[in-house]
């Protein structure tokens, strides 16, 4: 008894289902790349990642602070309150609208972290570097929402 070995041929049908994966994949691909938007990753640009900062120009970071009852500031994290920075800046525009919204950020740490002082006031701000032909020339910091307990 002679054994063949397995034969490593796609059936045509075999090949037309891979050759229309293939196609699929690059239309998507496409598709994104010229429309689409965050929302379509992995087939959509993911913008954090696909800028292009200018020699000259500024670079911005966009961050969540806080200033607890007791009067420490710090940076919020992800871990702090369940929510990524970057859906955060996704939805400036509606926080910028309600301010009122970084109360409910506030809730969540306290939720999180029911034994931490609570947070008072809250910041989303953006710190930039203002780049002349990619040499550091300064730094700022700017507020763009703000909320404080009442």
């Amino acid at each position: 008894m002679s054994e063949q070995p397995p034969s490593d041929d796609l059936s045509v049908r075999g090949r037309r289902v891979r050759s229309g994966v293939a196609l699929a994949g690059i239309a998507l691909l496409l598709y994104g790349t010229f429309w689409g938007s965050d929302h379509d990753f992995p087939f959509g640009p993911l913008h954090m990642y696909s800028r292009y900062y200018p020699a000259t120009g500024v670079v911005t970071s966009t961050s969540v602070q806080a200033t607890n009852a007791d009067g420490r500031v710090r940076y919020v994290t992800q871990a702090d309150i369940g929510i990524a920075r970057g859906d955060i800046e996704g939805q400036l525009p509606e926080y910028e609208a309600d301010p009122d919204r970084l109360a409910a950020l506030a809730a969540a740490f306290h939720h999180r972290h029911p034994l931490a002082p609570p947070f008072v006031e809250m910041r989303i701000v953006q710190k930039q570097w203002h780049l002349r032909n990619r040499a550091l020339v300064s730094t700022s910091t700017v507020t763009l929402v703000s909320w404080s307990e009442k």
